[in-house]
């Protein structure tokens, strides 16, 4: 597929047609993003293949679910937070990966019993926060993004963000002012 082939339609023309099922336009999507889903979400788990697997995961779901989508809204700001969605699961779901306590624990010095039950009450008190509240949370402390970059993944305002994030660190605090 050329590139001049790929940019030929826009994305609203582009997500219109796969609405209405059009296999051509569902390829002339896939090769427009395929490449910067895949680098994006490398960047972000370091998995080649693990990476590629999400975005044709992601890419499935869009062909099966396309007569669900909103022709109205930005096709490229749904396949990216969709994905960012897939790597935030994979992430809770490979608990071998528990990165970002780091930043809850400066300045501690913690048994290694102590430390574990830390890691297991911290992730105990990630999953019950509130979907949104939570997602923000992982994206901000886990993968590095910039609170302007949350609000675009999110479609959310930055000042929504900032709320999120506070009432994150208000619900943790809480959680961990009563046993540590």
């Amino acid at each position: 597929m050329t590139q001049e082939r790929i940019n030929e339609q826009s994305d609203e023309q582009l997500l219109i047609s796969v609405i209405e099922g059009d296999h051509s336009a569902f390829k002339i999507l896939f090769y427009k993003y395929y490449k910067p889903l895949v680098h994006y979400a490398l960047i972000r788990i370091h998995s080649l293949e693990t990476s590629r697997d999400l975005v044709q995961e992601l890419f499935y779901r869009v062909w099966l679910n396309r007569k669900n989508l909103d022709a109205g809204k930005s096709i490229k700001a749904y396949l990216y937070k969709s994905l960012t969605n897939q790597i935030i699961n994979q992430v809770n779901l490979s608990s071998s990966r528990a990165r970002g306590l780091d930043d809850m624990e400066e300045g501690k010095q913690l048994s290694k019993v102590n430390e574990i039950e830390f890691k297991l009450d911290f992730k105990t008190a990630l999953e019950r926060l509130p979907e949104k509240i939570k997602s923000v949370y992982i994206l901000s402390r886990l993968e590095g993004y910039k609170y302007a970059e949350i609000a675009e993944i999110c479609s959310i305002s930055v000042k929504a963000v900032e709320k999120r994030m506070s009432r994150a660190f208000t619900l943790l605090k809480k959680t961990f002012e009563k046993n540590y």
